[in-house]
């Protein structure tokens, strides 16, 4: 099977590119830019696949990266790099989100021959339908409380809407929160594991600075999420929806103390108030038995070696660069 993959330059991107090509796909990249300057430290390299330069935003460069390529699927991965980055930015969030997705399901959908398409939105769209409780199904409302989620939740109704009116062989899988090497520092595990790296290795005092310790959400680890990727492309029924998750919410505390136990250190532990996020859901988690029984699919990596990991790439440096497209 020849795959595309939108965004391939990416966190979760490189460790998809990785996981098609041992499943013995012929792969392809594109991306609005892939070169390595500014971009964090990641364990994938992409030398061995063709890579096109395309932003999603631009439709006739998506027509242009489809019909040469060819592709037998397209995975969207294309997005900004952070959540704070989309609520900075809401005009590119939506062109990179939304009108991204638009672009590449109405090339699908032009395209003389069929092209299975998976559309990566996020657990983050469910926004606040989480304050009612946990799990949340696929059947649960969107209810997005940011930018970056509400221009997600934009790209997933999209693409049912192409699935609906004009018979794209499309899917959508939701991933809950994952992280692993290479993450930005931006997201809160790769922080506190920078932080937590420092403080171990005496470059910085003892002081870990955090926002709101008592949120809970549901953890994945990233080489788990792409398998899902990878299932969800292979076995993924037209039109539906798949919950990557873990099933279960723990709190942001038990990572940061996990982090600190991994490291050997107790360092004093600092609330900064700039690192708190406006209109968080205190708690939710999603249910995964949907994804189970179609793509058999369950995580398998254990959070605490996901963390140990995290925390032994985090230790040559602490420098990621800033946030950009992929």
């Amino acid at each position: 099977m020849r795959v595309l993959v939108f965004g391939a330059t990416g966190f979760a991107g490189r460790y998809l590119v990785d996981e098609l090509l041992r499943r013995g796909c012929d792969v392809e990249g594109a991306a609005r830019r892939h070169d390595a300057s500014g971009e964090a430290r990641h364990p994938i390299g992409l030398d061995g696949i063709a890579m096109h330069r395309c932003d999603v935003a631009d439709s006739a460069q998506v027509r242009a990266v489809l019909e040469k390529a060819r592709p037998d699927a397209v995975v969207l991965l294309s997005g900004l790099a952070s959540p704070p980055a989309a609520n900075r930015d809401p005009q590119q969030a939506y062109a990179v989100h939304a009108m991204g997705a638009v672009n590449v399901l109405e090339s699908v959908a032009a395209a003389s021959r069929r092209i299975r398409v998976l559309v990566v939105t996020s657990s983050e769209a469910y926004g606040s339908t989480g304050i009612d409780g946990s799990p949340l199904d696929e059947d649960a409302a969107l209810r997005p409380t940011t930018i970056y989620a509400a221009s997600k939740a934009a790209a997933d109704l999209a693409a049912g809407a192409f699935a609906t009116a004009r018979g794209v062989d499309v899917i959508r899988v939701r991933p809950f929160n994952h992280t692993g090497p290479g993450q930005r520092s931006d997201f809160v595990c790769p922080d506190f594991a920078t932080q937590v790296a420092a403080i171990a290795a005496g470059r910085r005092a003892p002081v870990i600075e955090v926002g709101n310790l008592e949120v809970r959400r549901d953890f994945l680890d990233v080489r788990d999420v792409v398998r899902g990727y990878a299932d969800a492309i292979e076995r993924g029924r037209t039109g539906e929806i798949y919950n990557l998750c873990s099933g279960h919410g723990i709190t942001i505390r038990s990572i940061l103390d996990d982090l600190c136990t991994l490291a050997g250190i107790r360092p004093e532990v600092r609330v900064v108030a700039e690192r708190h996020r406006p209109a968080e859901v205190p708690a939710y988690w999603g249910s995964g038995a949907r994804a189970a029984a179609t793509l058999r699919w369950v995580p398998s990596i254990p959070w605490r070696l996901t963390l140990a990991d995290l925390l032994d790439w985090c230790r040559p440096g602490e420098a990621t660069g800033p946030t950009h497209v992929e």
